[in-house]
């Protein structure tokens, strides 16, 4: 049976110069894509392209991105937009002006999705996730015990996940908040990703896991997305998203 979705990927990166005959390439996918510093993001936005939604980033491991942070900046290019990503905090680097960061990152992406890094710093991310009370959470690659995923869930957060995820770790998490990601291109090698978008090998992962076919795996992360829209009341999302999670949402 042909998938009746576009590939969905919540988390890549992409060159915010990127051209329409590059992203052709794509085939249709839907991709969110991650900025790396604010100076990025400003080029990013202002580059319109089909089925590319650019976030708003301030990547805790660029040393740039923490050193040229500056709030009234993000707030500015984040009201234009309803996605954040991607911030957080990174086993580099967890100090007072990164987790300050991140506090004031959360509280200004209310109404937002945001994408959030959390390597090495689970529990530090979940305290800040607490103190901002933001709904709109979307943990990337999250690695946690079972007691942060627990602590995640009593938050609101969702997760994206990747082909490059043991088996174990996709299962501890709730099938209903997961979404998909491919983290291109920091994660080519280890999830056969070949672009953004390339969530192939995902899908049969998750279908072996679930037992479900991989066009119903696809169907149910627009179905997700659909809630997390919801769950953070996301303000200003793409009229194409719209279309895309209501139509998944009327074909239960």
């Amino acid at each position: 049976m042909p998938f009746d979705f576009p590939a969905l990927d919540c988390h890549a990166h992409i060159d915010p110069t990127v051209t329409r005959r590059q992203v052709a390439t794509l085939e249709g996918a839907q991709v969110f894509a991650m900025t790396r510093t604010l100076d990025d993001a400003e080029v990013a936005i202002s580059n319109t392209q089909d089925g590319i939604y650019w976030a708003i980033g301030a990547h805790p491991g660029v040393r740039g991105a923490v050193d040229s942070w500056d709030l009234k900046r993000f707030e500015s290019l984040a009201q234009t937009n309803f996605l954040v990503g991607e911030v957080g905090l990174d086993r580099r680097g967890s100090s007072a002006p990164h987790r300050a960061m991140l506090v004031e990152a959360l509280a200004a992406a209310q109404g937002r999705i945001v994408s959030l890094h959390s390597a090495g710093r689970v529990r530090e991310v979940l305290d800040a996730v607490e103190q901002s009370g933001n709904r709109g959470v979307v943990l990337h690659w999250f690695l946690g015990d079972v007691t942060d995923i627990r602590r995640a869930i009593e938050l609101g957060c969702y997760f994206s996940v990747n082909a490059a995820m043991p088996d174990d770790a996709l299962k501890a998490l709730p099938y209903e908040r997961v979404l998909p990601e491919t983290d291109f291109p920091a994660s080519r090698g280890k999830t056969g990703a070949a672009r953004p978008g390339d969530i192939s090998a995902l899908e049969a992962t998750v279908a072996r896991l679930t037992r479900l076919r991989p066009e119903r795996v696809r169907r149910n992360w627009y179905i997700t997305l659909g809630s997390l829209i919801r769950d953070a009341s996301v303000v200003g999302i793409p009229k194409r998203l719209v279309v895309l999670c209501d139509e998944a949402g009327s074909s239960r």
